[in-house]
């Protein structure tokens, strides 16, 4: 029979150590919530503990300097260890009559109470790297430590928006479920440099921690992760879990100042981190965005250090991302989405976002009005450096005056598209602009159908439907809902609508009523019109649509070319799953035909040669494909542009 020295800690281990029996003398304990009081007993115990065989055993843990985690650790592999071997979870229930006799504390916040607070636990696969290495899946457990994992399985995912999130790997710095969570990025290295203004001559690699107070925030919120090991060092740091502790900017350069830290090399820069208020990221989780992993210091310090040294930030951190999800058993979900459209969005967001010369310096704000309300948004994304040729050409072609009303615009012709990483709905679009003012200019986009029509009642050839078309997230104040606009030289003649240029010519405005008073008398039919809800505004204060052409984000289309655009455009039909790929081409064909034949910047259609880089058909240097991969930039593009109206118009995220 054993003998123990603690008693929740036999408890503990009753119920995931099955390879030994154990028996206790107590009849009634309580667990609490406290943290301190689970680690305490943890840290000081030391268990002898005598099989069944009569073999003495002994389960050391022998100071504070041990992590607790790798004891909870132990426990769950224990239990691992007696269930099928397999790479998503398995569910065991502990029947033992003991239950009956443990109060659980629901509200216990650092995780050991939480894995038994239910009869059915679930315990993954245990896959350590080495003997000191482990990790599981530690379910729904946020805890200081933890390690929050991307997930894949969510019907929307971070392709169009908010990338960097993707397969992201955050270590969770602080939570409380009740106030607010706190983690960094691990696995987004920069080749951007942070200069020291204390320790001359010195320069900090930065890390991209999140987008809170990120890179190009005014002030970003640096965090210093480190494993130093003198009291001075840990004096002036915040603990993490064993051996990885977090300290200011301030504090990190004082330590090398004093020579405690030999230089930079001795931490992690973080730049930014990501925040959830309270009760979000249990909400997050029920809904697959991320997985809880638990795991040792030295796998997360192991995958830092190999990060920092020649990992190229264009692979944007997927190896550790999915070295985790392999330790935690979930190997083949991550396998089956590797290399996904995901997956290429987020190495394109890498660079250019961490690849020094492209984001900018690390502490300057971009102007966030730029592009704001629903205008491209591509000074915001990314500078004039991150621009291929083509986009350079465009820039040079200054216009000579403002935009005017009644102008019709296509989406930059650039191969690298201003629109890929955000706003994918002005990629080779078709935008008119209908208001222009000293304050803003007001656009809508004229390509996207939706998934409703417009009834026209009265036609004298049946029943009819025009199909309502997205033009932007805004509304025009005291203004119909609805835009009706027309190209017609006949309904011009009789008076239909008025010219958005002041001229008689190009592109009409009218009203509602109009319309369907020329459609009744048979003046017009159905098919003249485009119907349009919603609009862009470009606010003038700190940048301007005007400005965005100049840059080529925009580029002009030919007055005589309008007629022939909107022609194309009318053929379109209300959006379903069956015609989403014929109205895209449709859409594309209208772009193609709206290009100005005198101007140099356009798309040339060439096909681009790979040669071999650093894989078989890739090159690392080919600005034209996604890094370490032979899919062309321009194509992932259009593989957006898709992806955002099958999630945001026709609602089905999945479909493509």
């Amino acid at each position: 029979m054993a003998a123990f020295k603690s008693t929740l800690i036999i408890l503990l281990a009753s119920f995931y150590c099955t390879s030994c029996a154990f028996s206790f003398a107590p009849s009634s304990v309580t667990i609490t919530s406290n943290n301190n009081l689970y680690r305490s007993h943890i840290e000081a115990t030391v268990l002898n503990a005598k099989s069944d065989d009569d073999d003495d055993d002994e389960v050391i843990l022998s100071d504070s300097e041990d992590d607790w985690r790798t004891f909870r650790a132990k426990l769950v592999m224990g239990e691992s260890s007696t269930s099928p071997s397999s790479s998503t979870p398995t569910t065991t229930t502990d029947s033992s009559s003991s239950n009956d006799n443990i109060i659980i504390d629901d509200s216990d916040l650092d995780g050991i109470g939480a894995l038994f607070s239910s009869e059915e636990t679930t315990v993954q696969q245990f896959t350590p790297l080495d003997p000191s290495q482990w990790a599981y899946d530690s379910g729904k457990v946020i805890e200081q430590g933890a390690v929050i994992l991307g997930g894949v399985e969510q019907d929307f995912g971070f392709g169009l928006r908010q990338q960097y999130f993707h397969k992201a790997v955050i270590l969770v710095l602080d939570h409380d479920e009740n106030t607010f969570t706190k983690g960094i990025i691990l696995n987004r290295p920069s080749d951007r440099m942070m200069e020291d203004d204390v320790n001359e001559g010195l320069e900090w690699r930065v890390w991209f921690g999140g987008d809170v107070q990120g890179l190009d925030s005014i002030l970003p919120d640096i965090v210093c992760l480190h494993s130093l090991k003198g009291e001075e060092a840990k004096e002036a740091s915040n603990p993490v879990m064993k051996d990885i502790q977090w300290t200011s900017f301030e504090n990190a350069k004082k330590l090398v100042k004093k020579g405690i830290a030999s230089g930079p090399e001795d931490f992690w820069l973080f730049a930014g981190y990501a925040g959830w208020g309270p009760k979000q990221l249990s909400g997050e989780l029920e809904r697959l965005s991320w997985y809880m992993c638990a795991t040792d210091s030295q796998t997360l310090l192991k995958e830092l250090a190999r990060q920092s040294s020649g990992v190229d930030p264009r692979d944007a951190g997927l190896e550790t991302w999915e070295l985790l999800m392999n330790m935690i058993g979930r190997g083949e979900t991550a396998n089956d989405c590797s290399g996904n459209f995901d997956d290429l969005m987020l190495k394109e967001w890498g660079r250019g976002h961490l690849l020094k010369g492209y984001g900018g310096e690390v502490g300057v704000a971009r102007n966030p009005l730029w592009g704001g309300g629903g205008g491209g948004g591509f000074l915001e994304e990314m500078d004039g450096s991150s621009v291929d040729d083509k986009m350079k050409e465009a820039a040079g072609m200054a216009l000579t005056e403002d935009l005017k009303a009644g102008t019709l615009l296509r989406g930059s012709s650039a191969d690298r598209s201003p629109f890929l990483l955000r706003k994918q709905e002005l990629h080779h679009s078709l935008l008119l602009v209908i208001v222009e003012d000293d304050k803003a200019t007001v656009a809508c986009m004229l390509n996207h159908p939706a998934t409703k029509g417009y009834d026209i009642v009265g036609y004298s050839k049946g029943a009819a439907s025009l199909p309502l078309r997205y033009g932007g997230d805004f509304a025009l104040k005291g203004q119909s809902p609805l835009i009706w606009l027309h190209c017609s030289q006949k309904l011009r003649d009789s008076g239909v609508g008025s010219s958005l240029s002041g001229q008689n010519e190009g592109i009409y405005k009218c009203e509602q009523e109009q319309a369907l008073e020329a459609i009744s008398y048979g003046i017009a039919t159905p098919s003249d019109f485009l119907v349009i809800s919603g609009v862009c505004v470009w606010p003038k204060l700190g940048g301007s649509l005007a400005n965005e052409v100049k840059r080529g984000v925009f580029e002009v289309v030919p007055n005589e070319k309008q007629p022939l655009v909107i022609e194309t455009l009318q053929t379109q039909t209300i959006l379903t799953k069956d015609n989403l790929a014929e109205n895209i081409k449709i859409t594309q064909d209208a772009w193609d035909k709206a290009a100005d034949p005198n101007s140099s910047c356009k798309s040339t259609g060439t096909d681009v040669v790979l040669t071999t880089g650093i894989g078989e058909g890739f090159d690392e240097d080919d600005d034209t494909v996604v890094f370490n991969s032979d899919k062309k930039v321009s194509e992932l593009a259009d593989d957006a542009l898709q992806k955002w109206i099958a999630t945001f118009l026709l609602g089905a995220p999945t479909l493509t």
